[in-house]
């Protein structure tokens, strides 16, 4: 956990580009009690995320692909801020993220339960 301060109104991200997937987490989140949940299809669009002065969010949900460069380069640059993420489909024998909870899919309410008590310690 980072040292940056997590507000209540803080957001959660969610970041995939498979729009089913960001409604079920972001279904489930809201039967959660989440108030505030931000989505992104694109990555190209995620930097301003990443910008000073922008508050850091809950967590983030991040499914991008790794072998993607500008999607590893944004995940480690939030890795680096301390922010709470959960990879999904996070099966990787990257180092740099290997730490990180990850939600496989296909995934169930159980699966985002147990990745959600993982994050929340």
């Amino acid at each position: 956990m980072g040292t940056e301060s997590r507000s209540a109104d803080a957001p959660v991200l969610i970041l995939t580009e498979n729009t089913f997937e960001s409604l079920d987490i972001s279904d489930y989140l809201m039967r959660r009690g989440q108030g505030k949940i931000v989505s992104e299809t694109k990555i190209e669009h995620c930097d301003t995320f990443l910008e000073d002065g922008a508050p850091p969010p809950q967590l983030v949900f991040f499914a991008f692909s790794l072998g993607v460069p500008a999607a590893r380069n944004w995940l480690l640059a939030a890795r680096d801020r301390g922010w709470r993420i959960i990879l999904v489909n996070g099966k990787t024998t990257d180092p740099d993220v290997k730490g990180l909870p990850m939600l496989n899919r296909p995934f169930s309410t159980a699966h985002l339960d147990a990745v959600m008590d993982q994050i929340e310690k």
